[in-house]
């Protein structure tokens, strides 16, 4: 029997949409602010992420993309996480108050509920990681 498990990880920052998506928004750059991901590049729809410290590649599949809507979906393909039906979305969206918040999903399905805790924590981590340094690239010099 295998369990659905959801992430979903927010921030807001102090900077445009336009702003965030400007770093976010090329796929094929995430190494640029996800600090998981040591090296990345597309070859037609597939992302390329060469993990940090030796961790393996991954291979994912962009399924949508939006440049106008700011966000972005794609489907684990193969890596060092084994990671069963995972479909993941980015989005940035504009804040009323002239900042912007960004939503990173994910689901997929595991084997156990304690294999189901350990990816999740696993990829929310990194999550929270890439968040955590948008943040940080985006920074003024500085503050």
């Amino acid at each position: 029997m295998s369990v659905e498990v959801a992430i979903n990880e927010t921030a807001r920052y102090p900077h445009t949409a336009a702003q965030v998506w400007q770093l976010c928004g090329a796929p094929g750059e995430i190494s640029a602010w996800l600090p998981a991901v040591q090296k990345s590049w597309m070859e037609g729809d597939i992302r390329y992420a060469e993990l940090a410290g030796g961790a393996g590649q991954a291979r994912e599949r962009i399924t949508e993309h939006n440049d106008e809507r700011y966000y972005y979906v794609y489907d684990y393909i193969d890596g060092p996480l084994v990671l069963k039906d995972f479909s993941s979305r980015f989005a940035v969206s504009a804040a009323a108050d002239g900042g912007c918040e960004v939503v990173w999903t994910a689901r997929f399905r595991a084997d156990s509920e304690s294999e189901g805790s350990e990816l999740k924590q696993a990829v929310g981590g990194m999550y929270q990681g890439g968040l955590q340094r948008i943040g940080e690239v985006l920074q003024p010099a500085g503050e």
